[in-house]
């Protein structure tokens, strides 16, 4: 069995690895390559690379990942689907991305980021327990279990930005602020309180599909460089000012996590 530590620094530095024997970037659907069929879709292309390198080096290895305070052993051994959460985007667009490795699909959905992230626009991250923001960084998927927002889904962070995801319970759910309803009233999506939070909806079509073995990477084009020097805390504006988590910007459907 093959066996892959927790990943203590950004996986920006594997922009340029010794590809697999059998790589990504080599797969073709119909012909066509699969990451020219990712990219024509929207993916950002930086991220996908950065998700393929991943890919191509981690696939069905088994990793220690941090379950409150103590280390656990998981593989990543999902092969069909990876998501890229492009945070660079307003949560008034679909910027989760749903890619399928065998058929080359992508499906869009719209994914919340923390309360103290930003408004519409995600500006700050930080891997800070009660910050209520979102972390950058890859996730591998766990177990899917019921919790106050219903059906869920497990994350474990594997970089230094997001490896508390667990402690801090930043996890995938359902939400009644990710929705058109909202979306129509305040011309953006709800917030959470760092967690992936999706459509009530979605969260049905995702979990069935995602748990127990796949790769998440959320990201964001001006950010991902400050992981490497600041893996705790990342703000577009270069401070750490954030929009205080009960503000008067914060809608009662928001208060959750």
């Amino acid at each position: 069995m093959k066996f892959l530590f927790l990943l203590t620094t950004p996986l920006l530095l594997l922009s340029s690895p010794q590809k697999a024997l059998a790589s990504f970037y080599d797969t073709k659907v119909e012909g066509a390559l699969l990451y020219d069929l990712f990219i024509k879709e929207g993916v950002p292309a930086e991220a996908l690379q950065q998700t393929f390198e991943f890919l191509d080096l981690n696939e069905g290895k088994t990793i220690q990942v941090r379950e409150d305070r103590k280390m656990i052993t998981k593989t990543i051994n999902k092969k069909n689907y990876a998501v890229i959460v492009d945070f660079s985007k307003p949560s008034s667009e679909r910027r989760l991305y749903l890619m399928n490795l065998k058929t080359g699909q992508v499906t869009k959905y719209y994914v919340a980021h923390g309360v103290t992230t930003g408004l519409e626009d995600a500006s700050n991250f930080s891997n800070i327990p009660d910050s209520r923001q979102s972390s950058l960084g890859f996730y591998l998927t766990g177990a899917e279990y019921e919790g106050s927002h219903g059906e869920s889904l497990h994350l474990y962070g594997l970089q230094k930005t997001n490896d508390r995801a667990f402690e801090r319970d930043i996890v995938m759910h359902g939400a009644p602020y990710v929705s058109m309803d909202f979306l129509s009233k305040y011309n953006r999506m709800g917030r959470s309180w760092g967690c992936l939070a999706v459509s009530e909806a979605i969260i049905q079509k995702l979990i069935p599909i995602l748990k127990e073995g796949s790769v998440i990477y959320a990201y964001h084009k001006k950010l991902m460089p400050m992981t490497k020097t600041s893996p705790t805390i990342q703000s577009v504006s270069g401070n750490q000012e954030s929009t205080p988590a009960h503000s008067q910007n914060v809608v009662p459907e928001e208060i959750q996590m």
